[in-house]
């Protein structure tokens, strides 16, 4: 059971007895946006937004660039390398950051990052889009991580739920621009420009690293960790090639595989060489432990019913490119106003319900999406969405916050910057399952005949499967107050 764990006079400062910090009014959120600390928020909300706005903005675009280019077979490949490339990047930021430094690591990953756009907007075929998305992948890894890794060490204690509760709504409102907008510009213009959309973001990114001085732990430099990340890199391979396989006996021998390698990440973490992970994150009950799972098992649930989700709406109730956009982005919509109500309640006894909560809400949005692809019933695929929404917007914050705050003064840096790598661990999960769902259900040519309701049944009981299981690790989770 979720409980809170305080100490009168810790790094985090006093505790009021209903759990908010000592002192949080007075700092306000008047303080997080004044001088310095409004400058790094402004860096760290540039690369997390783009990481939130680059990952959504081409899913109106996909099945008019599959269809040009001929790519359908290989569409969760789109996704999957990206989120490889994420993971690789991912993993190995904090090293990369004390080895070249805040500044220069965010400026050689927001070059690749933009020749990765460049080339997908000047695609002939489908594999240029698909190397194009990997290339971005590692470079968008490393920005959001380094941008994580930045939080607990340039801004206070009495600050952070602040900053975390900011970032949700970031990434919620981003989120939501990125559908929405990668959507107009493919309606208006073409595919390709969906691409070039997030070029915004890289030049206020490029603009506030140049106007900040970010500061790091006072722990020693991160070592880099290739066996872990390594075998962090071939399970979210292995899942992948599941998906691109159309014999279900190697599909499931390839699931099993990318099980065993997902269970080898944990089992020889600095066996062969330096941590991935801090110091008994995967204990028996261990809170980070439970965190992270939490993010992985959301992130992967989210993912195995949104890579699918844009072409089967599009396929099975003939909408445009932009009103596929905006039923997409009703999720991300709903996540950023939950999000900014939820953030108003400080009590620890309210942010610990979220965290299982949030996930019922996960839970009854993928039955209702499932139900409503089978039935063609496009008001309650709205209503799906909405209710998934609410369930990041309650929850997804706290559990961030939870995850940093139970690692060790100086593995906090460590800690934040592998939170966006085990969520992109998750949606890698989940984009290859989808892709083996969709092959083994034959999704094809369902949609050819307009009847995918058991592709969906698949696809969305599993991401309900998952979002059981994100409740019941729920309670393990606290917020510690020290």
């Amino acid at each position: 059971m979720t409980e809170l764990i305080g100490e009168r006079d810790g790094p985090m400062g006093n505790i009021r007895q209903d759990g908010a910090p000592a002192g949080a009014e007075a700092l306000g959120y008047a303080s997080l946006l004044r001088g310095e600390s409004g400058r790094m928020l402004a860096l760290i909300s540039s690369g997390i937004g783009l990481h939130a706005f680059n990952q959504f903005a081409i899913v109106a675009a996909m099945p008019l660039a599959a269809a040009e280019l001929g790519g359908r077979e290989w569409y969760s490949w789109v996704y999957s390398l990206y989120f490889i490339g994420s993971i690789a990047g991912g993993t190995a930021a904090a090293s990369i950051r004390d080895l070249l430094g805040v500044r220069r690591a965010l400026a050689l990953s927001s070059l690749f990052f933009a020749l990765g756009g460049l080339n997908a907007f000047v695609a002939p075929d489908f594999g240029w889009i698909v190397f194009g998305r990997f290339l971005q992948g590692v470079s968008d890894g490393l920005i959001v991580a380094i941008c994580y890794s930045l939080i607990p060490a340039n801004f206070s204690s009495s600050l952070i739920a602040r900053v975390f509760a900011v970032e949700a709504t970031v990434w919620a409102v981003t989120a939501l621009l990125g559908p929405l907008i990668g959507g107009l510009m493919t309606e208006a213009i073409s595919w390709r420009f969906s691409f070039l959309a997030v070029t915004p973001f890289l030049l206020t990114l490029a603009l506030f690293t140049f106007l900040t001085e970010p500061k790091t732990g006072e722990g020693r430099a991160a070592s880099f960790a290739p066996v872990s990340v390594g075998l962090c890199v071939v399970t979210a391979l292995i899942f992948a090639l599941s998906s691109a396989s159309g014999e279900p006996i190697w599909q499931a021998a390839l699931l099993v595989f990318g099980v065993l390698a997902l269970l080898s990440v944990v089992t020889f973490d600095g066996r062969f060489g330096p941590p991935l992970f801090p110091a008994g994150t995967f204990r028996s009950g261990s809170v980070l432990g439970h965190a992270f799972v939490m993010l992985f098992l959301m992130s992967a649930g989210h993912s195995a019913g949104s890579t699918y989700l844009a072409l089967l709406v599009s396929e099975v109730f003939h909408l445009s490119p932009a009103v596929v956009g905006y039923i997409v982005v009703t999720m991300a919509l709903i996540w950023s106003i939950v999000a900014m109500f939820a953030s108003r309640y400080e009590a620890f006894a309210w942010r610990h319900a979220t965290m299982w909560v949030g996930p019922l809400f996960h839970l009854f949005g993928f039955v209702a999406l499932a139900i409503a692809i089978g039935l063609q019933w496009l008001p309650l695929v709205i209503f799906g969405q909405v209710l998934i929404g609410i369930g990041f917007g309650l929850a997804w914050a706290n559990v961030n916050e939870a995850a940093m705050s139970a690692a060790e003064g100086q593995e906090r840096d460590r800690a934040s910057a592998l939170l966006p790598t085990m969520s992109t661990a998750g949606y890698a999960v989940g984009a290859a399952l989808s892709g083996t769902i969709a092959t083994a259900t034959g999704l094809t040519a369902s949609l050819a005949t307009e009847t995918a309701g058991d592709t969906a049944a698949w696809l969305y009981g599993t991401a309900a499967l998952g979002a059981l299981v994100s409740f019941v690790l729920g309670f393990g989770v606290k917020l510690k107050a020290s």
